[in-house]
């Protein structure tokens, strides 16, 4: 049958729609990038030239790597175990997660992209990460999806390598680039003429500082003075010689007759930190830096501690979340596939420290409402990120709240006077409701504990995973300076180094003090005071002197499994790479460290973390004049027979304060909390 003419054009329009949308976004005749040719301009003339914008790229690499990037189940409890978290952890040979996010931070400050490149097994597993920035991968656009491929050609002479775009994690600067969506802009391209006009500034500086050996004058020798070519060219010599060099700004005296005019302005007049300023303000804007947190003359001239603190925490709140939140929400994106798409990734902000001050004013807040009875117990624990207690729907308010609305509890802070009372039952009822606000408060000590320990367990991993790449590396180094004949394997002195030890305490400390200061406010409200954290408080000083103690005896016992393996590898006369890799039947040095050491992490952060949190509580309870504790233990079905009789099915048990002192925890991972109990 044919068709008519409005029937064909019916049809042409059809089809033409159904053309439209197929249209790629990209044109498929688009297959250039244009951020490449301009990335090594960027990096000659704005990083290695220029101060400002190194000082702003260091301020971002510095700060960037200091929260964990935790891997998440979907309940979001943290997986230190989980493939993916292993990976990044040690994404490849040369690298670990710290150096890594330096990498891609610079590489995305320069560039505004930064690429990292997923090496697979042959069983297609990722295997390792490496970082690439824009000059070394660009993207290929074309097709619905943007990017067609990724290109590596690190030369530039178009014999590059095609990626596909499942091998790449594509990290972008927050500036999506209009006319090249699949790219950013980098930060630096918009301020190109303002760092070439800062350079400039300084070439002109150091010339006219290097050049101008005469002061800026002009000397008028008399009439009858004859000056030739020669003569002028030894008055000049013998002019820069005084005068020149260290000797700028000296006195000079001229012949009689010489008079001397000046022709030049002076650095004053000059007004080069003015001039400076302009360009490295906009610089400093443009990567989102305060000035003064890198250190550039224009926060200088008016900073303090205070404002300091300040620009830091605006910092790290307007541009190192933003870019933290990104990087994770793209790495859980392109890697997630890639471990059966149910890990979430997200960094853990809870330990960076420009953040630690908002977080206190929280705590401070929540504890002064929950003090006041504007918010129940449960309502304080949601606010600040812990589970509900199924008791915990009640407000704490003092004995002199007369009226009592039906149907609402009220418990008694512990140390608050019973007098109003006045009849022995209703003494009674009070000690008990006493004894109930002890044990919400020692409950809420251990959630405080069991947080920060979840923090504490993901760096001491860290630790021991650096510390097994450092041992294997000194065995190896040390091993081809021993004589061939001997075949001796190295000692433990070659393995382990003092400062192994050092960095361990930093990190147990830096915990110690994160677990007092969340569980400050808690005791300060057990105790019915106020009292500031402070380093320098006696309870604080307790126990940061446990930090040292505590780590030589997991030091001790590192030295001594090492100790062990070396003199069965000696014995069995091992080579330097059989004492790497171990056998089946005996576990080499990676494998000693890694997955027996490094599997403590757990155990350490809960003893550690409750040891210095019971030490503490002991401290202040005494100073408060306690006498008496609610020890709360158990909570295992395996739990020590001891810890089951003190916990007392929940209820928990009152012991002395001399007997807490002696008897902080029962037993490696031990849960055990006290809390004050008033007469």
């Amino acid at each position: 049958m044919s068709l008519g003419p409005l029937d064909r054009f019916r049809l042409w329009l059809a089809q033409g729609l159904v053309k439209a949308a197929a249209l790629p976004v990209v044109a498929p005749w688009v297959n250039a990038s244009f951020i490449e040719p301009v990335h090594r301009v960027l990096v000659r003339e704005g990083y290695f030239k220029n101060g400002a914008v190194f000082a702003c790229i260091s301020a971002l690499a510095f700060a960037y790597p200091e929260p964990p990037l935790m891997v998440l189940d979907e309940d979001e409890n943290p997986q230190p175990k989980h493939p993916l978290r292993q990976l990044l952890r040690r994404p490849n040979p040369l690298m670990g997660e710290a150096e890594l996010k330096v990498y891609t931070m610079v590489y995305k400050a320069i560039g505004g992209n930064c690429y990292w490149h997923k090496v697979r097994s042959k069983a297609n597993r990722v295997i390792e990460l490496w970082p690439y920035h824009a000059g070394q991968i660009k993207p290929v656009p074309g097709g619905p999806n943007w990017i067609a491929k990724y290109n590596y050609d690190p030369y530039g002479d178009g014999r590059g390598l095609d990626v596909p775009v499942e091998d790449i994690v594509h990290f972008k600067w927050p500036a999506p680039d209009p006319e090249q969506p699949w790219q950013a802009i980098p930060p630096l391209r918009p301020v190109a003429r303002d760092a070439d006009t800062d350079n400039e500034l300084t070439r002109y500086l150091f010339a006219l500082l290097k050049n101008d050996a005469i002061p800026r004058m002009a000397i008028t020798l008399p009439a009858t003075a004859v000056l030739d070519d020669p003569t002028e060219r030894r008055l000049k010599s013998q002019w820069r010689e005084k005068y020149g060099g260290d000797n700028r700004g000296d006195v000079a005296i001229l012949p009689e007759g010489a008079t001397m005019q000046r022709v030049g302005l002076d650095l004053k007049e000059l007004a080069f930190d003015a001039l400076h300023g302009v360009p490295e303000a906009r610089i400093a804007g443009a990567f989102r830096v305060p000035a003064i947190v890198a250190g550039l003359n224009i926060g200088l001239s008016r900073s303090t501690f205070a404002n300091f603190a300040e620009a830091r925490q605006a910092f790290t709140e307007q541009t190192l979340v933003p870019l933290w939140q990104m990087d994770a929400g793209e790495i859980e994106s392109a890697l997630g596939p890639d471990f059966g798409g149910s890990a979430l990734v997200a960094y853990d902000l809870g330990n960076v420290r420009a953040l630690a001050d908002k977080e206190t004013a929280k705590w401070t807040r929540v504890t002064a409402a929950v003090t006041a009875g504007w918010l129940t117990v449960n309502q304080a624990l949601t606010e600040t990120g812990f589970e509900t207690d199924p008791a915990g729907d009640v407000y704490l308010r003092g004995m002199a709240v007369e009226e009592v609305p039906a149907g609402v509890k009220y418990l008694v802070p512990a140390g608050l006077s019973t007098k109003r009372l006045g009849a022995g039952a209703a003494a009674a009822k009070a000690r008990r409701d006493r004894r109930k606000t002890a044990l919400t408060m020692a409950k809420a000590l251990q959630r405080v504990r069991t947080n920060v320990a979840k923090r504490m367990e993901s760096a001491v991993d860290d630790y021991f995973g650096e510390l097994a790449k450092r041992v294997v590396a000194r065995a190896q180094k040390a091993w081809p300076a021993r004589p061939v004949e001997r075949k001796e394997l190295p000692s433990v002195d070659d393995l382990l180094e003092p400062g192994d030890g050092a960095d361990l305490v930093d990190v147990v400390k830096r915990f110690y003090v994160e677990v007092l200061s969340a569980s400050w406010e808690t005791w300060n409200t057990a105790l019915g005071v106020d009292v500031a954290f402070d380093l320098s408080d006696p309870a604080v000083t307790e126990v940061l002197k446990l930090a040292g103690k505590k780590v030589k005896g997991i030091t001790e016992t590192t030295r001594q499994a090492l100790s062990d393996l070396l003199q069965y590898g000696n014995e069995q006369g091992w080579s330097i790479d059989q004492l790497v890799r171990g056998t089946d039947e005996r576990a080499g040095l990676r494998r000693l460290i890694e997955e027996t050491y490094k599997d403590r992490a757990r155990t350490i952060a809960r003893t550690e973390l409750g040891e210095a949190q019971q030490t503490a509580a002991v401290e202040r309870y005494a100073g408060a004049g306690v006498k008496e504790v609610l020890v709360l233990d158990n909570g295992f079905d395996d739990s020590d027979p001891v810890c089951q009789e003190l916990g007392a099915g929940g209820a928990g048990t009152v012991k002395s304060l001399e007997w807490a002192k002696a008897n902080p925890l029962q037993h490696p991972n031990c849960v055990r909390c006290f809390a004050p109990v008033f007469d």
